[in-house]
């Protein structure tokens, strides 16, 4: 068989019954992060650095403990945390990243400042309602026709393109760096790649986005059509069409009444640079994590649990129920069809990689931008330290009849890692140097990602 070209650093494997698998992988590993097709991998690799960079300025800033909200974060998960907001703002900033559409704006008048219609806005939404009017009013009937997510399959093309940025940064921040790289085919059953001289680390990814913000526009005045006596304004939350490419549009953090100001969509980047200067700020990059993490303070409460500001705080995320959205669209691990998918591929790792290779050390991690959160325990709690064998591993004891052997090393984990960004698991002690949030935070302040997060804000 003829061998196949490995990139730098990739480990010897030799021979053995992993071999066909592995050197397909090989074959089909992109292992330039930018040479992907489905996202502005460059413009997202951009913001990814400007929002990094502006939390090494503002790690000890006063503000972690003064605000209420930002308080509620625990130091030692603030970087997890503040990976898991900025993967958000990448995929938000992909949805309209050469998506967005005239059609199906939410035209919302409720707050217009004047007779002349001063304040009226329209609202390019991801979920079926209005994202101003249910902070007050609770959730109206569904809007049909006003959701403009990516189809299930560009979405997931975002989300793995987003977070191998992420798991690029941990790998080289790890004790020992790895090198990572995406798999081209999307039909594949590896998702990304990690790998040095003696270890490769094969990815199954299920992330999604918590939130995802609405591009709104102030119009100039009221909408009218004909009425019996004369023009009529529309009807509150009718949907119209709005020539976006002529309008100032902004990202509307509508839980803190905040427009991030992105512009008129003039440039093949857009929105990146526009979001890229406001996380580059310190302050700009604090209002962002504010308003991130207050959805996510109470979208970890559990739905039936949820009062007050709570409840109304979730019906800005995405998966809510179906009352807004199909729970399809729930955050990272959320879905439990995920979790079904995700442990069969990480079974499918250790049964057809890990057990044909025999001298090198494979291992699976399951990786997602948040974990199933207040449905932990209820899918992983039992099951996050499992372990399994083939059966022809295991000999009857010759002391015990009633007892079975097995080594240690034939002993294999469900889960190698869940690499979930607000709460990591790693229970192989292969993968204990690897990835992990703190080492990431020590390489940031310490320089040690200063050349990739500069070279990734030079592209």
């Amino acid at each position: 068989m003829p061998s196949v070209s490995k990139p730098r650093n990739f480990p010897k494997y030799g021979d053995c019954p992993a071999r066909p698998y592995i050197d397909n992988l090989v074959r089909l590993l992109a292992p330039n992060l930018f040479a992907t097709q489905y996202i502005d991998a460059r413009s997202a690799a951009a913001l990814v650095a400007a929002g990094l960079q502006s939390y090494q300025k503002c790690r000890a800033d006063a503000r972690w403990q003064s605000n209420a909200i930002l308080r509620e974060v625990p130091a030692r998960e603030r970087m997890g945390l503040v990976c898991a907001a900025l993967f958000d703002l990448v995929c938000n900033a992909e949805y309209v990243h050469g998506r967005l559409v005239n059609r199906s704006w939410i035209y919302c008048n409720r707050h217009r400042d004047d007779a002349r219609g001063k304040g009226i806005h329209s609202y390019y939404s991801f979920l079926k309602q209005c994202p101003q009017c249910c902070l007050d009013r609770g959730l109206d009937p569904r809007l049909s026709g006003a959701q403009h997510k990516p189809t299930s399959h560009h979405i997931g093309e975002i989300t793995v393109a987003a977070t191998a940025l992420f798991v690029k940064l941990l790998g080289e921040s790890s004790s020992r760096a790895l090198d990572v790289g995406v798999i081209s085919k999307q039909s594949h059953d590896v998702d990304l790649l990690a790998w040095r001289n003696d270890l490769l680390v094969l990815f199954e990814v299920k992330s999604s986005p918590l939130v995802t913000y609405p591009i709104r526009t102030q119009l100039a005045g009221p909408f009218t059509e004909p009425g019996d006596n004369g023009p009529i304004e529309l009807a509150q939350h009718r949907l119209i069409d709005v020539d976006f490419r002529t309008q100032e549009l902004s990202m509307y953090l509508a839980n803190r009444n905040v427009d991030i100001p992105l512009g008129k969509p003039d440039k093949p980047t857009w929105p990146y640079p526009q979001l890229s200067a406001y996380v580059g700020t310190v302050d700009g990059f604090l209002q962002y994590i504010e308003a991130w993490v207050e959805i996510f303070l109470a979208y970890r409460v559990p739905k039936t649990e949820r009062k007050g500001r709570h409840a109304v705080l979730g019906y800005l995320a995405n998966g809510w129920g179906d009352e807004i959205d199909s729970n399809k669209t729930k955050a990272g691990l959320g879905r439990t069809d995920d979790i079904k998918k995700g442990t069969y591929q990480l079974l499918k790792f250790g049964a057809y990689y890990r057990d044909g290779s025999p001298n090198l050390p494979i291992r699976g991690v399951l990786t997602a931008n948040l974990d199933p959160l207040f449905m932990y325990m209820d899918y992983f709690g039992k099951l996050i330290d499992a372990r399994w064998a083939p059966e022809r591993k295991f000999k009857k004891s010759q002391d015990k009849p009633e007892y079975q052997e097995i080594l240690e090393r034939d002993l294999f984990y469900i889960y190698d890692a869940v690499l979930a960004f607000n709460r990591p698991v790693i229970n192989d002690k292969a993968l204990k140097g690897c990835f992990k949030f703190s080492a990431l935070e020590k390489a940031l302040v310490n320089g040690k990602l200063a050349t990739t997060l500069k070279e990734w804000r030079s592209t």
